[in-house]
């Protein structure tokens, strides 16, 4: 079995570490009542922030892409020299020559404008980000879109209390409104070829829709036509994967009988009632695992085994048969087996002291209580 308590020494995430090195932000608009592109409003110079500011961003960058199910690793589609993935490549090789990342980074507003073909498609603010993250560092570039809105601020003068109302509010915590891509040149020791020149970089997603089952609906401008990535088409192995470990590693924990199977039936409902369309290690940890040690473990568990700890889009075609039933097996070829949800909300297993005999010397027995009576017998 596994130990209970295992310190975590697993990899670090992707995105820690992360690292603004220059910051500029153009803005963009919903196109013209005869569709026609209306120019977008190119910064012409970077943004200085402060200390607090700059942490508070990339803090909010980490959350995003790193931790939050919304965050979700894709595959880079289009890598042609037309491509955003080549703007980024360019973007993150100009460190000491500002000129030339504000205007790579015009571009890439440029062609966020091109990709919001419908007028429905609102405006906003683009950030365009260069830095670092990751350890040992690796170059990144990031784009968010991030939407106004009105709000309020407090401010204080003469010892009174006000609120201000600000109406082009942005990048604040309410995730709806705002977008994030980012490009990482992650693996230095892949070989970039003709076929394949994106090779030594991965891409990632923030979006509040992917999670909603709308992944082709009004994101699809986003992610698909201005980044030029794509949901992995591998997702149905990572699923199947994603279940398969998580439950030899609950089937192999050192924990009471009753806890393992309360976190099978959890594992169950994550995937099959959960309404969320992806799959996390670590939302299914703090959604389930209460204890912060068995958590540590699990986290290990899954990197050790090279799962990743992002997101994965949640496909259930070559794991459904599996969550059809859940069955526990017991000495003497006693099975008792029952749709996950029944069994959920009707079995109830305790393990309790058992007497031994010669022919069952078993000190540990297991006490069933079925919420219903018997309707039928063979």
């Amino acid at each position: 079995m596994f130990p209970h308590r295992i310190v975590y020494f697993g990899r670090e995430h992707v995105f820690q570490n992360l690292s603004i090195n220059r910051i500029i932000i153009h803005e963009v608009y919903k196109r013209n009542t005869d569709k026609t592109i209306k120019e977008p409003n190119y910064g012409q110079q970077l943004i200085q922030l402060d200390d607090d500011a700059k942490a508070a961003l990339q803090i909010r960058v980490t959350e995003a892409l790193g931790t939050s199910t919304h965050g979700i690793e894709m595959t880079i589609e289009n890598s042609s020299d037309e491509s955003l993935w080549h703007l980024a490549s360019q973007i993150v090789e100009t460190t000491g020559d500002d000129a030339a990342f504000i205007n790579l980074s015009q571009l890439v507003t440029a062609e966020l404008a091109k990709s919001q073909k419908s007028r429905g498609i609102p405006g906003g603010i683009l950030v365009v980000i260069e830095g670092t993250c990751g350890h040992p560092a690796r170059k990144l570039m990031c784009v968010i879109k991030a939407e106004p809105h009105a709000g309020f601020i407090k401010r204080q003068e003469q010892g009174q209390l006000f609120l201000e109302y600000l109406k082009d509010l942005i990048l604040t915590p309410q995730s709806k409104l705002y977008k994030i891509g980012a490009f990482i040149q992650a693996d230095l020791a892949a070989v970039a070829t003709p076929e394949q020149p994106s090779a030594q970089w991965k891409g990632y997603l923030f979006d509040d829709l992917a999670t909603k089952g709308n992944r082709e609906g009004a994101a699809q401008y986003f992610y698909e036509t201005f980044l030029g990535l794509g949901f992995p088409t591998n997702s149905a192995s990572l699923t199947k994967e994603f279940h398969k470990l998580t439950k030899d590693f609950i089937k192999g924990a050192n924990i009471d009988e009753e806890k393992r199977s309360d976190l099978l039936n959890a594992l169950t409902t994550y995937l099959k009632v959960d309404t969320n369309t992806t799959v996390q290690v670590g939302a299914f940890s703090d959604s389930f695992i209460s204890d912060d040690n068995l958590k540590d473990a699990y986290k290990e568990y899954m990197v050790q085994n090279e799962f990743t700890l992002n997101a994965v889009h949640k496909d259930l075609t070559e794991v459904a048969s599996e969550l059809k039933q859940r069955k526990i097996v017991f000495g003497h070829n006693i099975k008792l087996i029952a749709p996950p949800k029944e069994f959920a909300d009707y079995v109830s297993m305790t393990v309790i002291d058992g007497t031994p005999t010669e022919t069952n010397p078993a000190t540990k027995w297991t006490q069933i209580i079925i919420r219903d009576r018997i309707m039928d017998q063979e």
